[in-house]
């Protein structure tokens, strides 16, 4: 048996200082020194080890493929893990077996060449992967869950958009129909109500646009370039004046405003924060829009403000939810599908948007977009 030379007391610190098992064999895979954390980790004494061939701390079903592998690793030594791609178990005295993962590393020394083996306990290393490849199977459950989900939210869509819409235009269509022929033998009271149908029916369908576009924006593939949003907002904002062509509106578009985007949805985001601007301010004296660009803490910010009707702050949480509206359809029409289409597209974006405001005073609304070209 080979013995190692040099300072045995030296060589046995190091070894007992090391926080796995190491088992060193010569040639003839006899284990000639172990540590404290093979003990530990097999349950044999250290007497109980050396002496003994290294196949004591195999499987017995593999102990003669180990034999093999052994005598080939010999013949041409060099560092490396052993049994790579493979789950490896090494077998304690008590019989069980404990998951491990083992290196290998040859030394030539004065009385032949030995091996020496670090094996560690790969018992909580095996029971995260497990625990990852489970996580993994439940979410390719979701994702297979997502996606039959999608599959019903576009059926749900092609409902909607088809389905649902020739009534609607039916009863506008016939609503208007029954006003302009019948209006001579009808009184203003029917005449009222045949408006409100039309109301109605015109509403529900300006809903239907708005769930149907909110609802695209939640599937449609990004393709991010680099934008000019000085522009886009002045594009929009001249927009919005040829629709309104009375209006006297101051606007103020900071000039160099550059983001990275989807150009069609940053365009529809900045279409809705600038039209609710131009809408919520029509009441106001002088009314303001602008649209300025400022750095804080390391993030673009952009910001979108007007001095209309404002909002309280204690709704704040409320504003970009569907559907809802802090005032009412007499003051201001609307869906309330508008800052949730926003915010859905600035969250795609890897951004945040949040908002400032004050009853009569004004809103201001700020958000960031993920810079990643």
């Amino acid at each position: 048996m080979t013995v190692l030379t040099g300072n045995e007391s030296l060589a046995q610190g190091l070894l007992e200082a090391a926080p796995d098992a190491v088992v060193i064999v010569d040639e003839a895979g006899t284990i000639i020194l172990v540590n404290a954390q093979t003990e530990q980790l097999f349950g044999y004494g250290r007497e109980e080890l050396v002496g003994k061939p290294v196949e004591i701390l195999i499987p017995a079903a593999l102990k003669r493929q180990h034999i093999h592998h052994r005598d080939t690793f010999i013949a041409a030594p060099k560092t490396r893990p052993m049994g790579m791609g493979r789950d490896l178990s090494g077998m304690r005295k008590d019989g069980s077996l404990v998951p491990v993962e083992v290196s290998l590393s040859p030394m030539q020394t004065d009385e032949g060449r030995i091996v020496i083996s670090i094996i560690r306990d790969a018992t909580k290393s095996k029971r995260v992967e497990r625990e990852m490849r489970g996580l993994n199977t439940r979410l390719k459950q979701h994702m297979q869950e997502l996606v039959a989900s999608n599959q019903e939210l576009e059926s749900f869509c092609y409902s909607v958009s088809h389905d649902l819409r020739a009534p609607l235009r039916s009863l506008d269509g016939f609503s208007l129909a029954l006003i302009e022929d019948y209006a001579d033998i009808m009184d203003d009271t029917g005449k009222d109500y045949l408006r409100r149908v039309r109301a109605s029916s015109q509403q529900m369908s300006q809903l239907i646009d708005g769930l149907l576009k909110l609802s695209r924006i939640t599937r449609t593939e990004l393709h991010r370039q680099a934008l000019n949003l000085s522009a886009i907002a002045r594009k929009t904002l001249q927009q919005l004046l040829k629709s309104d062509p009375g209006r006297d509106v101051t606007i103020n578009v900071m000039d160099g405003m550059q983001g990275y985007g989807d150009p069609d949805l940053i365009a529809i985001a900045l279409g809705n924060l600038l039209g609710n601007a131009f809408k919520f301010s029509s009441k106001t004296p002088d009314p303001v829009i602008e649209m300025s660009m400022q750095e804080q803490a390391g993030s673009t910010v952009f910001c979108v403000r007007d001095n209309g009707a404002g909002f309280d702050m204690a709704y704040a949480e409320k504003l970009f939810g569907a559907f809802q509206r802090l005032h009412t359809a007499a003051e201001f029409e609307g869906t309330g599908i508008g800052l949730a289409t926003v915010q859905r597209v600035i969250n795609r974006h890897g951004g945040k948007i949040w908002a400032e405001g004050q009853v009569g005073h004004g809103a201001a609304f700020f958000f960031t977009l993920e810079n990643i070209p």
